[in-house]
Protein backbone atom coordinates (compact mmCIF):
# COMPACT_ATOMS: atom_id res chain seq x y z
CA UNK A 1 0.00 0.00 0.00
CA UNK A 2 1.48 3.35 -1.03
CA UNK A 3 2.07 6.19 1.42
CA UNK A 4 -0.56 8.35 -0.34
CA UNK A 5 -3.23 5.68 -0.09
CA UNK A 6 -2.36 5.10 3.56
CA UNK A 7 -2.77 8.82 4.34
CA UNK A 8 -6.15 8.80 2.58
CA UNK A 9 -7.25 5.93 4.85
CA UNK A 10 -6.13 7.53 8.12
CA UNK A 11 -8.31 10.11 9.85
CA UNK A 12 -6.89 13.61 9.90
CA UNK A 13 -7.47 16.05 12.77
CA UNK A 14 -10.30 17.59 10.73
CA UNK A 15 -11.93 14.14 10.35
CA UNK A 16 -11.72 13.54 14.11
CA UNK A 17 -13.20 16.97 14.77
CA UNK A 18 -16.06 16.26 12.35
CA UNK A 19 -16.67 13.00 14.20
CA UNK A 20 -16.73 14.90 17.50
CA UNK A 21 -19.32 17.30 16.02
CA UNK A 22 -21.43 14.32 14.94
CA UNK A 23 -21.22 12.89 18.47
CA UNK A 24 -22.24 16.27 19.89
CA UNK A 25 -25.29 16.75 17.67
CA UNK A 26 -27.91 14.40 19.16
CA UNK A 27 -26.89 15.08 22.76
CA UNK A 28 -27.03 18.84 22.30
CA UNK A 29 -30.33 18.70 20.45
CA UNK A 30 -31.86 16.67 23.29
CA UNK A 31 -30.41 18.97 25.95
CA UNK A 32 -31.82 22.05 24.22
CA UNK A 33 -35.25 20.43 23.93
CA UNK A 34 -35.24 19.48 27.62
CA UNK A 35 -33.82 22.84 28.72
CA UNK A 36 -36.42 24.82 26.76
CA UNK A 37 -39.08 22.59 28.31
CA UNK A 38 -37.86 23.46 31.83
CA UNK A 39 -36.56 27.03 31.43
CA UNK A 40 -39.97 28.69 31.97
CA UNK A 41 -40.46 26.66 35.12
CA UNK A 42 -37.05 27.76 36.43
CA UNK A 43 -37.60 31.41 35.45
CA UNK A 44 -41.04 31.52 37.12
CA UNK A 45 -39.72 30.13 40.41
CA UNK A 46 -36.47 32.09 40.52
CA UNK A 47 -35.08 34.75 38.14
CA UNK A 48 -34.20 34.95 34.46
CA UNK A 49 -30.51 35.01 35.46
CA UNK A 50 -30.98 31.67 37.25
CA UNK A 51 -32.71 30.29 34.15
CA UNK A 52 -29.76 31.42 32.05
CA UNK A 53 -27.42 29.73 34.53
CA UNK A 54 -29.52 26.57 34.27
CA UNK A 55 -29.05 26.63 30.48
CA UNK A 56 -25.32 27.29 30.89
CA UNK A 57 -24.84 24.29 33.16
CA UNK A 58 -26.95 22.10 30.87
CA UNK A 59 -24.82 23.00 27.86
CA UNK A 60 -21.56 22.57 29.78
CA UNK A 61 -22.51 19.09 30.99
CA UNK A 62 -23.62 18.14 27.49
CA UNK A 63 -20.21 19.19 26.18
CA UNK A 64 -18.63 16.79 28.69
CA UNK A 65 -21.06 14.02 27.66
CA UNK A 66 -20.19 14.67 24.01
CA UNK A 67 -16.47 14.36 24.78
CA UNK A 68 -17.06 11.08 26.61
CA UNK A 69 -19.16 9.68 23.75
CA UNK A 70 -16.49 10.79 21.28
CA UNK A 71 -13.79 9.07 23.34
CA UNK A 72 -15.78 5.82 23.36
CA UNK A 73 -16.42 6.05 19.60
CA UNK A 74 -12.72 6.73 19.03
CA UNK A 75 -11.91 3.54 20.95
CA UNK A 76 -14.46 1.63 18.86
CA UNK A 77 -12.70 2.89 15.73
CA UNK A 78 -9.79 0.60 16.62
CA UNK A 79 -12.08 -2.38 16.00
CA UNK A 80 -12.98 -1.41 12.44
CA UNK A 81 -11.13 -3.09 9.57
CA UNK A 82 -8.27 -0.96 8.26
CA UNK A 83 -9.17 -1.98 4.71
CA UNK A 84 -12.38 0.07 4.83
CA UNK A 85 -12.37 3.43 3.11
CA UNK A 86 -12.17 6.48 5.32
CA UNK A 87 -15.70 7.56 4.33
CA UNK A 88 -17.13 4.15 5.29
CA UNK A 89 -15.37 4.27 8.66
CA UNK A 90 -16.63 7.82 9.26
CA UNK A 91 -20.22 6.88 8.43
CA UNK A 92 -19.98 3.71 10.55
CA UNK A 93 -18.61 5.53 13.59
CA UNK A 94 -21.16 8.32 13.17
CA UNK A 95 -24.03 5.84 13.07
CA UNK A 96 -22.69 4.11 16.17
CA UNK A 97 -22.56 7.49 17.92
CA UNK A 98 -26.16 8.19 16.91
CA UNK A 99 -27.31 4.77 18.08
CA UNK A 100 -25.65 5.12 21.48
CA UNK A 101 -26.85 8.69 21.95
CA UNK A 102 -30.32 7.70 20.74
CA UNK A 103 -30.63 4.90 23.27
CA UNK A 104 -29.45 7.22 26.02
CA UNK A 105 -32.15 9.71 25.01
CA UNK A 106 -34.80 6.98 24.84
CA UNK A 107 -33.85 5.81 28.33
CA UNK A 108 -34.25 9.34 29.72
CA UNK A 109 -37.55 9.80 27.87
CA UNK A 110 -38.91 6.54 29.27
CA UNK A 111 -37.94 7.59 32.78
CA UNK A 112 -39.55 11.02 32.32
CA UNK A 113 -42.83 9.66 30.98
CA UNK A 114 -43.21 6.27 32.64
CA UNK A 115 -41.31 6.48 35.95
CA UNK A 116 -44.34 5.70 38.14
CA UNK A 117 -45.56 2.95 35.84
CA UNK A 118 -42.12 1.35 35.74
CA UNK A 119 -42.10 1.06 39.54
CA UNK A 120 -45.53 -0.62 39.40
CA UNK A 121 -44.31 -2.90 36.61
CA UNK A 122 -41.31 -3.90 38.75
CA UNK A 123 -43.68 -4.83 41.58
CA UNK A 124 -45.84 -6.96 39.25
CA UNK A 125 -42.93 -8.62 37.44
CA UNK A 126 -40.14 -9.18 39.99
CA UNK A 127 -37.77 -10.56 37.34
CA UNK A 128 -37.40 -6.94 36.13
CA UNK A 129 -35.80 -6.13 39.47
CA UNK A 130 -33.02 -8.56 38.61
CA UNK A 131 -30.48 -6.23 36.99
CA UNK A 132 -29.11 -8.81 34.58
CA UNK A 133 -32.33 -9.48 32.62
CA UNK A 134 -33.06 -5.86 31.60
CA UNK A 135 -29.35 -5.31 30.91
CA UNK A 136 -29.20 -8.25 28.50
CA UNK A 137 -32.39 -7.11 26.76
CA UNK A 138 -31.02 -3.57 26.45
CA UNK A 139 -27.66 -4.84 25.16
CA UNK A 140 -29.40 -6.96 22.53
CA UNK A 141 -31.55 -4.03 21.38
CA UNK A 142 -28.57 -1.66 21.19
CA UNK A 143 -26.49 -4.21 19.27
CA UNK A 144 -29.32 -4.97 16.85
CA UNK A 145 -30.02 -1.27 16.25
CA UNK A 146 -26.31 -0.71 15.52
CA UNK A 147 -25.75 -3.75 13.29
CA UNK A 148 -28.81 -3.46 11.04
CA UNK A 149 -28.02 0.03 9.64
CA UNK A 150 -24.39 -0.97 9.12
CA UNK A 151 -25.43 -4.06 7.16
CA UNK A 152 -27.74 -1.93 5.03
CA UNK A 153 -24.97 0.60 4.32
CA UNK A 154 -22.16 -1.88 3.64
CA UNK A 155 -21.45 -2.09 -0.08
CA UNK A 156 -23.92 0.64 -1.05
CA UNK A 157 -21.71 3.59 -1.94
CA UNK A 158 -24.60 5.82 -3.08
CA UNK A 159 -26.37 5.40 0.25
CA UNK A 160 -23.09 5.98 2.12
CA UNK A 161 -22.56 9.21 0.19
CA UNK A 162 -26.09 10.35 1.03
CA UNK A 163 -25.61 9.61 4.73
CA UNK A 164 -22.24 11.37 4.69
CA UNK A 165 -23.82 14.45 3.09
CA UNK A 166 -26.48 14.57 5.82
CA UNK A 167 -23.81 14.16 8.50
CA UNK A 168 -21.83 17.01 6.94
CA UNK A 169 -24.85 19.29 7.29
CA UNK A 170 -25.33 18.23 10.90
CA UNK A 171 -21.73 19.12 11.73
CA UNK A 172 -22.45 22.71 10.70
CA UNK A 173 -25.34 22.81 13.17
CA UNK A 174 -23.13 21.23 15.82
CA UNK A 175 -20.73 24.13 15.37
CA UNK A 176 -23.56 26.38 16.59
CA UNK A 177 -24.00 24.09 19.58
CA UNK A 178 -20.31 24.51 20.43
CA UNK A 179 -20.83 28.28 20.31
CA UNK A 180 -23.72 27.84 22.79
CA UNK A 181 -21.42 25.68 24.95
CA UNK A 182 -18.91 28.52 25.01
CA UNK A 183 -21.65 31.01 25.92
CA UNK A 184 -22.83 28.64 28.67
CA UNK A 185 -19.31 28.39 30.03
CA UNK A 186 -19.05 32.19 30.13
CA UNK A 187 -22.37 32.39 32.02
CA UNK A 188 -21.13 29.78 34.52
CA UNK A 189 -17.87 31.69 35.06
CA UNK A 190 -19.69 35.01 35.55
CA UNK A 191 -22.16 33.46 37.98
CA UNK A 192 -19.40 31.82 40.02
CA UNK A 193 -17.12 34.85 40.03
CA UNK A 194 -19.98 37.24 40.88
CA UNK A 195 -20.97 35.01 43.79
Amino acid sequence: MSGTLLSEQKFSRADWFRLFLVCAFPLHLWTLLMAFRDINWVAERTTSWDALGFMGYAMFYTLIESALLFGFIALLSLLLPRTWKKSMRFVTLSLLAFVLAGWSIIEQLILIIFYGRLRQLGAVWPWLSNTSAPMWIAAALVTLSAVVPLLILHGRSKLQSGVEAVLERLTILSGLYLFLDGAGLIVILIRNLAG
